[in-house]
């Protein structure tokens, strides 16, 4: 007849977790046990810094981006800009709709600065 012959009853369950890394090591024995299980375990932490004010809040982390000045005349976006227009040139009807609004808005522009209702 089979016997059982594990030692995880209900009463240490919460010790055999902390013991298998389930739950933080609360002793001696039970870190002891998790190091047996865990001891050909290799972490390499190398590159990683670790600032434990910033976790509790005492510091704010500092993000210094590095931004690179991007150049306004570029050639290479011209075919990107055919495209959009399925390689075709842009229609005549467009291109008077489109100067009809920058010309509303030079107007607005002028007419709200100087009719300000107070």
């Amino acid at each position: 007849m089979a016997q059982n012959n594990s030692h995880i009853t209900a009463d240490n369950v919460t010790e055999w977790m902390a013991s298998t890394g389930f739950l933080f090591p609360r002793n001696e024995l039970e870190l002891a046990r998790f190091e047996i299980l865990y001891r050909d375990t290799v972490i390499d932490l190398t590159g990683y810094l670790i600032d434990p004010e910033v976790i509790v809040g005492r510091k704010q982390r500092s993000n210094v981006i590095a931004l690179k000045p991007v150049p306004r005349d570029i050639p290479d976006m011209v075919p990107y800009k055919m495209v959009a227009r399925k390689g075709g040139a842009v229609p005549q009807h467009i291109l008077d709709k489109m100067k009809k609004n920058n010309q509303q808005r030079k107007d607005n522009d002028t007419g709200s600065q100087e009719e300000k209702p107070e």
